[in-house]
């Protein structure tokens, strides 16, 4: 498994680098990503003690860099691939992490930036490295387990369009339980277009379309 996924070769392109640059250099190796042999990019799911849980598989335009979702290859995941190769187990339970926890050890001061998806926080770190960006991936997945993690740091959560109220007040709920500072971020809420909001925008594409604007 190499660096050389689809995912990659839009990153190289929209932060107009080669897969040697800084930038992608820091994002494939802080983030562990990797790939398929058909091109996949694997998001790993590393833990706090540096454990990895599962991988999740996806595939993208390399121009573009939106997600291909041609029915089964919308989603895979590492650890079915183990069960359907009988290296685990079929009884082998997942437990899910956020998606760039391990990095949180090393910058125990900075402020985490919470987003759903992966690519938003792979290129919102690209844009912004001052934050560290973390993923719950998917809507569902804002859970007080995940983000035990976050105990006593400064979060800032960045609902998607269309899941603002939600994301608020499930966000400031597990803030009170973990015990985390939480602010909450309505900058999509007020820049949006209706045919944003119709798409269900997220902080990743306002960042995608402002960085394609200035080149």
């Amino acid at each position: 498994m190499g660096t050389r996924s689809d995912f990659v070769y839009f990153l190289r392109g929209l932060f107009n680098e080669p897969e040697t640059g800084p930038i992608i250099q820091r994002l494939t190796g802080e983030y562990c990503l990797s790939c398929t042999d058909t091109g996949a990019v694997i998001y790993w799911q590393i833990d706090g003690q540096k454990r990895v849980r599962t991988g999740k598989v996806m595939w993208y335009n390399s121009q573009t860099g939106k997600r291909l979702k041609n029915g089964c290859n919308a989603v895979d995941w590492m650890h079915a691939r183990l069960k359907r190769e009988g290296v685990l187990p079929d009884e082998w339970e997942l437990s899910q992490c956020l998606f760039g926890e391990h990095l949180l050890k090393r910058r125990p001061e900075d402020t985490v930036c919470l987003v759903e998806s992966e690519k938003s926080a792979v290129v919102s770190s690209g844009v912004m490295p001052g934050y560290i960006w973390l993923a719950t991936g998917g809507k569902q997945n804002l859970k007080a387990e995940k983000c035990e993690c976050l105990k006593g740091r400064n979060v800032i959560l960045f609902p998607d369009l269309g899941a603002f109220d939600a994301w608020k007040e499930k966000g400031e709920a597990i803030s009170r339980r973990v015990g985390f500072t939480l602010s909450v971020s309505d900058t999509l809420e007020r820049i949006s277009t209706p045919e944003d909001r119709r798409d269900g925008l997220d902080i990743a594409d306002y960042m995608i379309k402002t960085i394609k604007t200035k080149n």
